[in-house]
């Protein structure tokens, strides 16, 4: 039975990536995919998102967007590195199909909710839209198979000497997800 993954993430290059894998694998189900600002702005990192769905021929798959806004301090982007778009020099068709009606925060947890202990979250860009669900659900976080995160080194930072950029750009909510009450395993 294949893994049912809920995407959160802020399509860039990188993301676009995890989408393709988690589309050609047979062992992913992927139940949604959640947008937030990060490597460019919320408006592009949806887009992308809602593109990069009918290019890869998986427009069942339901696209929330979410957080815009770090949930403290300044909005950053690393459009110096995925580019104005957010997809380097890849231009793909405007998308046709439109975002799920609910915000990102309420499609994870109704997600998550609906088949408890059998959806996999990973989060492949800020932090924001989970600790916003963490905060208006906290039992999400035991509701959950598993919760994975694109975040961290072991060497340098992306973003600075020491910070990895999905954690630079919204450390307080990363601070929130860190502190949730996940099952650690």
């Amino acid at each position: 039975m294949p893994k049912k993954i809920l995407l959160d993430c802020d399509p860039g290059l990188d993301d676009a990536l995890a989408l393709l894998l988690a589309h050609g694998d047979p062992n992913i189900e992927l139940v949604g995919v959640t947008t937030v600002g990060g490597n460019v702005g919320l408006p592009l990192t949806t887009r992308n998102a809602l593109a990069l769905r009918e290019y890869l021929h998986f427009e069942k798959v339901p696209v929330a967007a979410g957080s815009s806004q770090p949930l403290g301090g300044e909005t950053r982007s690393a459009s110096h590195v995925h580019g104005e778009s957010g997809l380097g020099r890849t231009v793909l068709p405007e998308p046709i199909l439109g975002v799920d009606d609910r915000h990102a925060v309420d499609f994870i947890i109704e997600t998550v909710r609906a088949t408890p202990g059998a959806v996999h979250l990973v989060a492949t860009g800020p932090l924001t839209n989970i600790a916003l669900a963490l905060q208006k659900e906290p039992a999400i976080a035991r509701l959950v198979a598993s919760f994975t995160i694109m975040g961290g080194s072991f060497t340098r930072g992306n973003a600075t000497p020491a910070a990895e950029f999905n954690i630079y750009a919204d450390p307080a909510a990363a601070r929130a997800v860190f502190g949730a009450d996940w099952q650690v395993v």
